[in-house]
Parts: C-alpha cells; sequence; structure tokens
C-alpha cells in the first residue's frame, strides 16, 4: 500500500511540473475534495455494513477523508487517503458455554474465511489509500489504478460481487467512458486485476480443541488476486432496461501461472477444469435493472451462483444449487415541485437453498467461504462482498422524505445471521429455536446548510438470540433467548471548500 501511494504522489509532482502552461486546454486543474468526518457511537456490540475502511467495533470510531483532485490532458489523479480510529471495546461474542459441538460446527464455517469477531483486543488506528486513483483516459478507454471502492449491480443496500462494505482494495482497472452504440444497444464494461489483504486477526477462543483436535487451522498470510468482469446491456428497442454479467474470480496469487490465468472471463474465455488441484473462489452473478419512468419506479434483482458451473446441463438441472439473491424495489411519490416522497424495499437471500447442501462433508458450500482459499471472499477481514454475511438473509424497507439534497428518512430492517450454521449445527439434534436475528429501526437525516453537509443517524437494534444462545431450564422446549437492545448513533460532517 506504502509502494502504491508513492507512486501516486509521483505522479502527481511529475504532473504538476507539466501543468505550467497558458493554454487552458493543457492547464492543470486542481480541485480540493470535501473533508469528510463520521463519528459512530456502538453501545453493546457491532452492527451495520457498507461503511467501508471503518471496522465492526464496539464503541467510539472516527472517520476522515480528505484530499485532492487534479486533471491535465488526458491524465486524472486523486489522492484522497482515509482514517479509521476505533475506541475497538471488548463485548460479549459466541460464548464460550456453547456445547463443544457447537464450536467444532463454528469452525467448520470460520476455518474457511476471515471474519474477526473483533479487531485485535487494543484501539484500531490505520490510515488507507482510500478513494485515490491514478487514470489515463483515450479514445473511449479508461485505464486506471486505484484504491478506490466499487460497487457492482442494482442493489443499495446490498451488492453479490462487489460492494462497499470492506476498505477498497489496490487494483488495476480497463473500462469504457461513454457507452458502447450499436445496432442492437449500448455496452459497458469494465475489468479489473486486484489483491486482497488479510487482517491477521484470529477467531475467539482459537485455543480450543474437540476430541484432542485443535479446532482453529491458522491461515496462510499471503496475498490473493482478484479478477473481475462487469459487462451491462442496454436493448436498443428497449432502453429503460439494463441486463449486467458480473464475474469474480479469487486465488492466491503465487498459483497463477500463464496468459490464460489472468484473463478476467473466467469460463467464457478461459475455461476452467474441474478438477482444479487448488480450487479458486468463482463468483458469477446475472442482474436486471428496469425503469418506469412513467409512474417513477425502479424494479431490480441480482441472481449469482457461488460455485463453477463448468456445464449447461448442471446449471438446467440444479439451478438453485449456490443460488444467492438481490431483489428491490422503489418508487417516487411526487408531493410538490420542491419536494418528493420516496419508498425503497431490498430483500437479499444468501441462505444455501436445500438441506442437502448444508449438510454436505467437508468445507460448507456457503457464499464466500473458500475451500483452499480460506480467507474467503474478504479484504482486511471484511466481506468484499454483501456484508450481512455468508448465509445470511436481509429484509429493509425505507421511506425517506427529499428536498433538493436534503433527506429525512425512516428504515426497517430485519437481519438474519448465518442461518447455514444454524441449520447445520442446531437443527440435526431437533433444536429448531435459535434464530439468531437482528430488528434495526434507523432515522436519517442529511442535510445542506451553506458549504456543510450534515448527516446524524440513530439506530434502535433488538437482537433476539444473540449469537444463538439459548437459556435453558428444564421440561420447558419454547424459552427466551439472549436478547440484546442497543442504540448506535453516528454524526456526518462533510465540508466542502
Amino acid at each position: 500500500m506504502r509502494k502504491s501511494l508513492l507512486f501516486i504522489l509521483l505522479c502527481l509532482v511529475v504532473l504538476t511540473s507539466f501543468g505550467q502552461t497558458t493554454d487552458t486546454a493543457n492547464k492543470l486543474q486542481i480541485k480540493i475534495l470535501p473533508i469528510v468526518n463520521k463519528l459512530q457511537y456502538v453501545g453493546d456490540h457491532p452492527y451495520d455494513w457498507n461503511d467501508g475502511a471503518m471496522i465492526p467495533a464496539k464503541g467510539w470510531q472516527q472517520y476522515l477523508n480528505a484530499g485532492v483532485n487534479l486533471k491535465w490532458k488526458q491524465f486524472e489523479v486523486q489522492i484522497a487517503p482515509e482514517f479509521v480510529a476505533a475506541q475497538n471495546l471488548g463485548f460479549e461474542g459466541f460464548s464460550a458455554d456453547m456445547d463443544p459441538v457447537q464450536w467444532k460446527d463454528y469452525y467448520r464455517f470460520y476455518n474457511h474465511i476471515e471474519l474477526p469477531e473483533r479487531f485485535s483486543n487494543q484501539p484500531y488506528n490505520k490510515f488507507f489509500g482510500g478513494q485515490s486513483f491514478l487514470k489515463y483516459k483515450f479514445n473511449n478507454t479508461v485505464i486506471q489504478f486505484s484504491t478506490a471502492n466499487k460497487w457492482w449491480g442494482p442493489g443499495y443496500r446490498n451488492a453479490l460481487v462487489l460492494s462497499n462494505n470492506a476498505g477498497g482494495f489496490p487494483h488495476l482497472s480497463l473500462a469504457n467512458q461513454k457507452p458502447i452504440q450499436t445496432k442492437i444497444g449500448a455496452f459497458n464494461y469494465e475489468f479489473i486485476w486486484g489483491q486482497l489483504r488479510n487482517s491477521n486477526d484470529p477467531p475467539p477462543l482459537s485455543y480450543l480443541s474437540f476430541r484432542g483436535n485443535k479446532l482453529y487451522a491458522p491461515k496462510e498470510d499471503r496475498v490473493r488476486a482478484f479478477q473481475g468482469m462487469h459487462i451491462n446491456y442496454t436493448p436498443k428497442w428497449l432502453s429503460n432496461l439494463t441486463l449486467g454479467l458480473e464475474q469474480s474470480f479469487v486465488q492466491y496469487s503465487g498459483e497463477l501461472s500463464g496468459l490464460g490465468a489472468y484473463l478476467p472471463v473466467k469460463n467464457i474465455v478461459h475455461r476452467l477444469p474441474n478438477d482444479l488441484p487448488v480450487q479458486p473462489i468463482i463468483l458469477t452473478a446475472f442482474y436486471f435493472n428496469y425503469q418506469l419512468p412513467a409512474v417513477q419506479a425502479r424494479l431490480y434483482g441480482e441472481f449469482g451462483w457461488n460455485l463453477n458451473q463448468t456445464t449447461t446441463r448442471n446449471f438446467i438441472v440444479q439451478p438453485d444449487k449456490g443460488l444467492a439473491s438481490v431483489l428491490g424495489f422503489s418508487k417516487i411519490f411526487s408531493s410538490t415541485k420542491s419536494h418528493y416522497w420516496e419508498f425503497l424495499a431490498e430483500m437479499t437471500n444468501l441462505q444455501l437453498q436445500t438441506r442437502a447442501e448444508q449438510f454436505t462433508t467437508g468445507v460448507p458450500p456457503s457464499w464466500y467461504l473458500g475451500s483452499y482459499v480460506r480467507q474467503g471472499y474478504t479484504h482486511n477481514g471484511q466481506l468484499v462482498g454483501a456484508g450481512i454475511g455468508p448465509g445470511a438473509t436481509s429484509q429493509t424497507i425505507e421511506l425517506n422524505w427529499r428536498r433538493a439534497k436534503n433527506r429525512i428518512g425512516l428504515s426497517a430492517e430485519r437481519r438474519l445471521h448465518n442461518n447455514d450454521f444454524y441449520v447445520y449445527s442446531f437443527t440435526n439434534s431437533g433444536d429448531y429455536r435459535r434464530w439468531y436475528v437482528d430488528f434495526a429501526t434507523t432515522l436519517k437525516i442529511d442535510w445542506s446548510l451553506g458549504h456543510w453537509d450534515i448527516g446524524p443517524r440513530l439506530s434502535y437494534i433488538q437482537t433476539n438470540n444473540y449469537n444463538w444462545w439459548l437459556f435453558q431450564p428444564q421440561e420447558i422446549y419454547f424459552v427466551p433467548g439472549k436478547d440484546k437492545q442497543q442504540f448506535i448513533g453516528q454524526l456526518n460532517f462533510t465540508y466542502h471548500l
């Protein structure tokens, strides 16, 4: 990361030296970016996602972002580092009083993905490359080296392949600037090659054993290569519809060999054999986004598979194997010319579709887990895709009042935690009571005051059966679980120079 930042700074110096000219078209353009400051307080245990470099933590946390953007001829440089400081207080996690069998099942999942329950055991302070990039444009093509976040897909709360749930990772990208117009419609594309890093924070109680065998299997500190492809298409005869194809490929960098291994279109241009000795993580997704301007509405969906569907027959016979989905709807209700109401609804499902999948021996085929790449689909200990996590589901509705840049909104959200783990570990013994569920209600305000944008947030979280824990008195089956309530507050300030 340091080398990347030094490279961007060097480019800035070079561009500045060339920017001294009287030609307006070739003159160096400098723009100071807004200063973004987020303050957050979490009262009991971490909640929420899609907050970039911020980490799941209890207590106070601060995020800072600022920088500068420079343009000169075909070049564009943005230096926008991020700083995150978190109090990172201790909190109750997966209970040490759980049955040893549950701990064995817990590690069956979390030995194959790097999602720390808590990031270290001390205050957290880190700088990141943030929303920085070096961009070169020629004709209709953009080549970019960046550490900025990307979001693929139509969802607003979750995205299956790429989201801003984790901080941005260093990557090289190739994309078009303007839609490519053809006789059948417009196309856009983006290919990326990046690197995912590890947090190296161990899971809880990593010293535990079961029947003489240690449960925790330490992961190798190896850089993972990320390759991705995103193509969308708008038919000429149906301009309100956009269809998209996404694919990502994650493998240890040292396992790539040959030119074909670096092609970001697996099983389309570069076919992978069924019996690879080192299995990568492959995600493939299709989506649609349909605008209904007459009624000011939008309907969208994203459908993804977390496995290598090598034959058409396999896909036809069992299309729900490894399937995940995001479905959503939005509608604007005009009130007056100056303001309007906006309704949003979205549901996400990452849970395995059949019990046969959930009870598969060996590594669970849950979304984002890796059989060989055991850090899974993560960067710095956070998911690169949907932040609700493997085996989870969520349902969100939101109502906003909007006027220009101002917004007052209220949302309600339900999140079911890793139901793949729940089904595997508990229902096999006939225990159907332990669903780990969050219910969140959030008040959101975004208000513009001159140079300032102010955004307070207040959430109330009701958690039932926290970490799948139940109190179990004698001769009573349906009993209360370990329920928790907490408030989460956030205050966002953005200053435009």
